[in-house]
């Protein structure tokens, strides 16, 4: 451990903040949406839990349908079924392991479901402009599991600030690591 994270350890326990929340929890929120260009960031136990209130915020309920690529990690899924929706699993392209574009727009017309959550996989984003246009033109909300993508770019713009909100993940496999966590952003309080 470093003299700086000695510091700010103790700082913690020195201010009897050392759970839930407190200012260090504040101002990591207000860093992270500064950082990604977002207006709101909440922090929360999981990128699971994000993914979950996301869906919650949405409005997705017992029997909506939502997509979500058929690669990605189990929790994308789940969260979706937490609300008792089904989740419609869309393939994935084998170049960049991303969404398909195509079968994406297949799935919205066949299946009509109320949100789409892309999946930036490995820091691979997905391709936002044609997913927004396809997605807007179907009123399909937009919820980005931008996960394992904390400092990817999509066109200029850091992965997390597409749709209607996005989600982020610091459990100890991920790029930047809190040892678990995670945060829903948006622009929308």
């Amino acid at each position: 451990m470093s003299q700086n994270e000695r510091k700010y350890l103790l700082d913690a326990f020195d201010s009897n903040w050392i759970a839930p929340l407190g200012p260090h929890v504040d101002g990591f929120e207000k860093e992270m949406a500064e950082y990604l260009g977002v207006k709101h960031a909440a922090a929360l136990s999981s990128g699971s839990g994000a993914l979950h209130l996301a869906l919650k915020i949405a409005g997705i309920k017992e029997g909506d349908k939502v997509l979500c690529p058929s690669l990605t990690f189990a929790a994308t899924a789940n969260v979706i079924m937490y609300e008792k929706a089904q989740p419609i699993f869309v393939d994935s392209d084998p170049n960049t392991w991303v969404v398909d574009l195509n079968a994406l727009e297949k799935a919205i017309v066949e299946h009509k479901p109320k949100a789409f959550i892309p999946v930036d996989l490995y820091g691979q984003s997905c391709d936002y402009d044609a997913i927004l246009n396809v997605c807007n033109q179907h009123n399909v909300i937009v919820i980005e599991d931008a996960a394992e993508a904390l400092g990817s770019t999509y066109q200029g713009k850091k992965l997390g600030n597409f749709g209607e909100m996005g989600i982020l993940s610091f459990n100890g496999n991920k790029i930047m690591t809190t040892s678990g966590g995670g945060m829903l952003v948006s622009d929308n309080e």
